[in-house]
């Protein structure tokens, strides 16, 4: 019996917004280099909080 699961699914990073580690990788592809970009361009960051540690370690890679 086949997997109902998509194997592609998005890691979420910010549950408040949606906000995926793709969209944040795509971000910082693009010369997102800071907490604020990103949190201007996807709303991440501007609910709980909880995401920030997340983003911040993204931006360190």
């Amino acid at each position: 019996m086949a997997d109902s699961k998509p194997n592609t699914q998005e890691q979420i990073i910010c549950t408040c917004t949606g906000t995926t580690k793709e969209k944040i990788e795509q971000l910082i592809d693009k010369g997102a280099d800071n907490l604020n970009k990103i949190s201007s361009a996807t709303g991440a960051c501007t609910g709980c909080g909880s995401c920030n540690i997340l983003i911040l370690e993204l931006l360190e890679k």
